[in-house]
C-alpha cells in the first residue's frame, strides 16, 4: 500500500498523465516492457517511450534513481 501511495503524490507533483502513472506502477514493481506492453495492450516501444518520458519528467537516468525518487516523494 504504501509503494501506491508513493506512486499516486509522484504522479500529482511531478505531473505524469494517467498512462505514465500505470507504466510507472508495473515499473516499479519490476515488471518488464514485455509484460506492461501485454498488460496495457501496446508495443513495448510505446512502453519504453514513457519510462523514457517518465525518467525526464523525474529527471533520473536509471531505474534505480526512479525507484529512489519515488520511495522519498
Amino acid at each position: 500500500m504504501m509503494m501506491e501511495n508513493r506512486i499516486k503524490e509522484t504522479t500529482e507533483n511531478y505531473h505524469l498523465t494517467a498512462r505514465e502513472k500505470e507504466i510507472l506502477f508495473y515499473w516499479v514493481k519490476d515488471f518488464d516492457h514485455r509484460q506492461i506492453a501485454l498488460l496495457l495492450g501496446i508495443s513495448r516501444n510505446t512502453v519504453k517511450v514513457h519510462i523514457a518520458k517518465i525518467n525526464l519528467k523525474l529527471q533520473v537516468n536509471s531505474k534505480a534513481s526512479l525507484i529512489l525518487k519515488v520511495l522519498n516523494v
